[in-house]
């Protein structure tokens, strides 16, 4: 496969890595008035055109995120050596520019070896650990998700060299956890002071990217072999918060302020969803939600 590069050199010390199809965000990672990263795209749709022009490094390829995450870097490692921290992104995430520099930013101050930014309750939550908690700048978890996480290079590196691409979206995210070593105390967290949206499978056509691939049933026997294959022993994982940096007062009230409107508005939307999926006529539901007396 041919490897597009919009320069020869790198830009920035951080990079963005994402396996993307046809219906991705990709474009927006790029808006904002600050970037300091690259942006590397390994593309899985039939419309290749439509965004090789967008990312400093573009190659088409299918499968899954973390597979071809490992097919560039077997195939490219002089290239990702360049960087000191690497984001491994779901293509459908809505975050700008500013927050995932910001996110790289982080990581070098308090030298966190991985993390996630918080999720925004207006999108899917698979996890509490990760939903955003508005006072907090950061909390340090022994857990992130395989959504959106960024790693100190080395790590990823160590990850890398280990992972087989036989897994398909299942179990990774403890898999690379466990590569980092048992002491993740102050070295893995959950940043709340950036937080982005993860969409709900309803707004990319009701199913995911990853079950057209496989169904859960075929990922989760996978990973079972890869269990036994490694000796990976999921007793005892249980999702835990070692402690957390806050906002400044003034921080965290706007923190709380900003949150408002959107648990309000996504609460209504859960209450209209409930009511009409019970058959209540919609005047009903206006007085449920005290529009009408």
């Amino acid at each position: 496969m041919q490897l597009l590069r919009a320069h020869s050199a790198p830009g920035s010390r951080n990079l963005v890595f994402t396996s993307a199809g046809d219906r991705s965000n990709v474009r927006l990672w790029k808006q904002g008035r600050r970037r300091d990263f690259d942006l590397w795209v390994t593309y899985y749709g039939e419309h290749p055109a439509t965004l090789q022009s967008i990312p400093d490094f573009f190659v088409s390829h299918t499968g899954t995120k973390f597979q071809n995450l490992h097919y560039c870097y077997s195939h490219w490692p002089e290239l990702f050596a360049r960087y000191d921290a690497v984001m491994v992104m779901d293509d459908d995430i809505i975050i700008s520019s500013d927050a995932v520099t910001r996110l790289f930013d982080i990581r070098r101050e308090f030298d966190l070896w991985a993390l996630q930014p918080a999720f925004r309750v207006s999108g899917k939550i698979s996890w509490d650990i990760t939903r955003v908690r508005p006072t907090a700048r950061l909390r340090y978890t022994n857990f992130i998700e395989m959504t959106c996480p960024l790693f100190r290079r080395d790590k990823l590196d160590s990850f890398m060299a280990v992972y087989e691409p036989e897994i398909i979206g299942y179990g990774e995210d403890w898999w690379f956890l466990r590569t980092l070593g048992p002491d993740l105390a102050q070295h893995v967290a959950v940043v709340d002071e950036v937080a982005c949206v993860n969409p709900h499978d309803r707004r990319k056509g009701g199913r995911r990217e990853i079950d057209r691939a496989s169904s859960h049933e075929e990922r989760k026997a996978v990973w079972e072999r890869i269990k036994a294959r490694h000796d990976l022993d999921e007793q005892g994982r249980v999702q835990a918060e070692y402690g957390r940096i806050e906002k400044p007062a003034l921080g965290a009230l706007l923190g709380m302020a900003r949150l408002i409107p959107e648990t309000t508005y996504v609460g209504g939307r859960k209450m209209l969803r409930r009511l009409f999926n019970h058959g209540q006529e919609p005047r009903h539901v206006l007085r449920h939600l005290g529009a009408l007396r």
